[in-house]
């Protein structure tokens, strides 16, 4: 792949009900036609959406930019994840060296494109490069910190102390600092991502993969000068649109739980394959991972999942789990703390 030449894929799940998020869409594309490198095309794959007028409007903007922007129709709705996939194999068989997620109500950096393909030039072994983020409101105002989950605000003060880097990073995500890279702020080798597809499901399919990449081997490289803007409308009482569509913040806290172990035990597997860990380290990783991840969910007051979390690893060793908690900040206020 010529990652010096050859044209970079944005890539844009999109689903609309009607034309009064076409505003956000527009945002999300001017911030792609501002990227000082030209040398991109955008694929927006739409996930069925009812709207004739929404898919009209997508038409009109592939024939109005023929040589940037190419649009796939999908018949069925199956979620970001199955629209990234497909975007990412478009990329794949159009040769592009490596593809830059965007959700449809995101913005990218106007620097993005510059400074990601400047990292993927200067070192083969990077697979994945991430930025910060800021967070804004329907009218693209920043959100103050107090509207902020206390998830969200674990991401950005990661990036504050230590965004991890390198190889292996899967394991810091999963054992210390926790997800660390939105999907709009992540950029990956095509190869990459065509081999290792997001999952069958619309909540942390992200962070899921995210742990695979990792896994397989290639170094993360972190940029804190191309801050993408994270949309967070501010008019739903429970939080972003991927949790209410899921029922609601426990509900989407209790699934996205279950999916991130699923992919850090995906990820175990990958590495094990390939030499990057050894078996008898499998035991640790799993009481660090649910003791992360058990801190993670103290912070949006999920004391259920937070005592299910510690009890599981209780289960592989009560000795260890009780030599790791003083790591982890999670403690007060959980029923099954030792």
């Amino acid at each position: 792949m010529d990652f010096i030449n050859g044209t970079a894929t944005f890539i844009i799940p999109h689903y609309s009900h009607d034309e009064k998020n076409k505003k956000f869409l527009d945002d999300c594309l001017e911030g792609i036609f501002n990227q000082g490198d030209k040398n991109w095309q955008v694929v927006i794959v739409d996930d069925n959406s009812p709207s004739a007028e929404v898919k009209d409007s997508l038409k009109k903007l592939e024939n109005v930019y023929p040589e940037k922007i190419h649009v796939i129709f999908k018949n069925s709705n199956d979620g970001p994840g199955f629209c990234r996939n497909l975007g990412v194999k478009w990329a794949y068989e159009n040769k592009s060296p490596f593809i830059l997620y965007n959700d449809s109500d995101d913005i990218s950096h106007k620097n993005r494109l510059e400074k990601t393909r400047e990292v993927f030039c200067n070192d083969c072994d990077t697979g994945v490069v991430y930025s910060t983020f800021k967070i804004i409101d329907e009218q693209n105002q920043l959100v103050p910190k107090r509207n902020v989950t206390g998830s969200i605000l674990e991401i950005l003060e990661t990036h504050t102390q230590n965004p991890p880097q390198g190889k292996n990073v899967w394991i810091d995500i999963g054992t210390k600092c926790g997800y660390v890279n939105l999907t709009s702020s992540t950029s990956v080798r095509t190869e990459l991502a065509f081999k290792y597809p997001f999952p069958p499901y619309n909540v942390a399919e992200d962070a899921h993969t995210w742990l695979r990449y990792s896994a397989s081997g290639f170094k993360y490289v972190y940029r804190d000068d191309i801050p993408s803007l994270y949309r967070i409308c501010q008019n739903k009482q429970d939080g972003s649109s991927s949790r209410a569509r899921e029922g609601g913040k426990k509900a989407f806290n209790k699934k996205a739980m279950q999916i991130q172990i699923e992919g850090f035990k995906d990820a175990i597997g990958i590495a094990l394959q390939n030499g990057g860990i050894k078996r008898e380290e499998v035991g640790d990783l799993l009481i660090k991972l649910y003791l992360k991840l058990s801190e993670t969910f103290k912070r949006e007051d999920e004391g259920e999942l937070v005592d299910y979390l510690i009890e599981n690893a209780m289960i592989i060793s009560e000795t260890k789990t009780k030599k790791y908690m003083n790591n982890y900040k999670i403690c007060q206020g959980a029923k099954k703390c030792i």
